[in-house]
């Protein structure tokens, strides 16, 4: 188990490199971590954002979280939007997700998520502990009983390894998770976030006919830009 985990945490984060760990056993059987891995950056960032003076702290969580991850899901976020916005058919959304180049939709949407994060970060107050990990359980959710959209790709063994087993677990204790920071605000942004990452899915499916590892990682860096978003407008409304 203990190999599984660091096998993923190589894969999710720049913490540890796990690729002398790779085997596809281990793999499939670390995917129950996937959101450990997100409460764990979650339990950094929050403890950074109480470590830093105010008017630093925008723009070194971002850093933070980019350093942490390598920008390896925004990648992809921005690569679905160039294949998804540019409305030429399953095919050419494809071809261009594939293309290594960034267009003007994915360049844009990168933008908009990293200003997105720089606004809302530091207003999530305890939600960043687990943001991260909402955002690393929604694919596992959304791309359960999903075909995947090419024959090959990095996201493949994914999607087809994914079972209720895994998945059903951490909804429960999300969102007891969310249910213990004592306000119901924060259950309800969570509840949202979800049924937003299953919009998502369906996008993907309704696009282009499944899930690739492009839009697994369009469905975090999506879900975690709604989360923080919904929840600032919840506690606005709430006020």
């Amino acid at each position: 188990m203990i190999r599984s985990f660091l096998l993923q945490l190589g894969l999710y984060t720049t913490l540890y490199s796990s690729v002398h760990l790779w085997d596809e056993k281990s793999y499939k059987m670390g995917l129950l971590f996937v959101p450990l891995i997100g409460l764990l950056l979650g339990g950094i960032l929050y403890g950074l954002s109480l470590a830093l003076p105010v008017n630093l702290q925008p723009f070194m969580l971002v850093l933070v979280y980019c350093l942490l991850t390598g920008g390896l899901h925004m990648d992809g976020f921005g690569d679905t939007l160039d294949g998804f916005l540019a409305r030429r058919g399953r095919e050419e959304a494809l071809r261009i997700m594939k293309d290594p180049h960034l267009g003007t939709f994915g360049l844009l949407g990168v933008l908009l998520l990293l200003l997105g994060y720089y606004s809302f970060m530091t207003e999530s107050g305890k939600l960043l502990l687990l943001l991260p990990a909402v955002g690393r359980f929604s694919p596992m959710l959304v791309a359960y009983k999903k075909n995947y959209a090419r024959e090959q790709g990095m996201g493949k063994l994914f999607v087809e390894s994914l079972n209720l087993s895994q998945s059903i677990p951490w909804l429960f204790i999300l969102g007891l998770l969310h249910f213990l920071l004592g306000e119901w605000i924060y259950l309800l942004t969570f509840i949202l976030s979800i049924l937003f990452s299953l919009l998502m899915g369906l996008w993907c499916k309704r696009s282009i006919g499944g899930m690739t590892g492009d839009t697994i990682g369009f469905t975090i860096e999506a879900t975690q830009l709604f989360y923080l978003l919904a929840y600032t407008l919840l506690e606005a409304l709430w006020i």
